[in-house]
């Protein structure tokens, strides 16, 4: 069966790199997602870096019985651009990178909620 021709690119013609599609991808997600810029303010690193430091454990990890550091600061209810939700301190939590792009995506994506993991001590509303 025959098959068909290739495009024709030519010689002269620079070639787009990974590195190029990624950078047009973030800048299409940025438009469909403002929020996303976010994570590099201030404010949230404060967040993460407090976070961090007072669960430096994976919450899911711990209730299967394992122990884990955590990496990543999650949001338990996804925020969607609500800029309250995002900035909640009692809305995050700590999850290892396993977790967090394996489970909690798998959780989000069927539309299911996760209720907040127990911790040791309430936590005071952390606003910036």
């Amino acid at each position: 069966m025959p098959t068909a021709p290739g495009t024709f690119k030519a010689p002269w013609a620079p070639k787009r790199t990974k590195q190029d599609r990624e950078r047009s991808n973030d800048k299409e997600r940025r438009k469909r997602h403002p929020w996303r810029g976010w994570y590099k303010l201030a404010a949230w690193k404060k967040i993460r870096a407090r976070r961090l430091a007072s669960d430096p454990l994976c919450v899911m990890c711990l209730a299967e019985g394992k122990t884990t550091a955590a990496t990543v600061v999650d949001h338990i209810e996804p925020h969607r651009g609500n800029r309250d939700l995002f900035f909640s301190y009692a809305n995050t939590q700590s999850l290892c990178e396993a977790h967090h792009n394996r489970d909690k995506q798998r959780i989000e994506a069927n539309g299911e909620t996760q209720s907040p993991s127990p911790r040791p001590k309430p936590e005071p509303n952390f606003h910036f």
